[in-house]
């Protein structure tokens, strides 16, 4: 099966998509999560920084695919970025499945994906609760070129890595 990386900017029905299940993202994520995301009075998460996802163009808000089922998305920043650490071309700033997905090598084949079309240097955090994204992640990277896993400053576990695949990845649907 075939699997997809879209711009969520470049089509209304992709965009209307990660609006709606980036809440999802958020309820799943707070699990690990105790201070930074909280729900609002009417239940609406905050902060709420999809608009600026949708709106920078260091900003890659991607939806993910398989066939044409969208099944998850990434959200890439690209430097410059007050985000990313020194040194980094590209940060993994949130990357998202659909728990019937999960486990079914999706997650791995559209990480590999990300990796092959920005290629450089890369920053992925994780949250230090979130033992099973570790796992996920630790899986993934393996022995990837110039890989590190430190502690960041808000006990998150930071990895830094140069993405150097080797696979011959094609998207009928390139990001701009």
């Amino acid at each position: 099966m075939k699997l997809g990386l879209h711009d969520a900017r470049a089509s209304a029905a992709d965009r209307q998509w990660l609006t709606n299940v980036y809440p999802f993202y958020l309820h799943d994520l707070s699990e690990f999560d105790e201070h930074y995301y909280t729900l609002n009075e009417r239940g609406l998460w905050e902060p709420d920084h999809l608009p600026s996802w949708l709106q920078d163009d260091t900003d890659h808000p991607l939806v993910i695919r398989q066939s044409e089922t969208r099944v998850g998305f990434a959200l890439v920043n690209e430097a410059p970025s007050a985000y990313i650490l020194p040194g980094c071309r590209f940060r993994l700033a949130e990357f998202f499945i659909l728990k019937r997905y999960r486990r079914t090598g999706i997650g791995l084949r559209a990480a590999q994906a990300l990796f092959d079309r920005f290629r450089g240097r890369w920053q992925l955090s994780v949250l230090a609760r979130n033992a099973p994204a570790i796992a996920f992640w630790r899986g993934v990277l393996g022995d990837q070129a110039g890989l590190k896993e430190e502690s960041g400053p808000s006990g998150e576990i930071v990895y830094v890595f140069d993405a150097d695949w080797g696979i011959e990845y094609t998207d009928p649907h390139p990001v701009r």
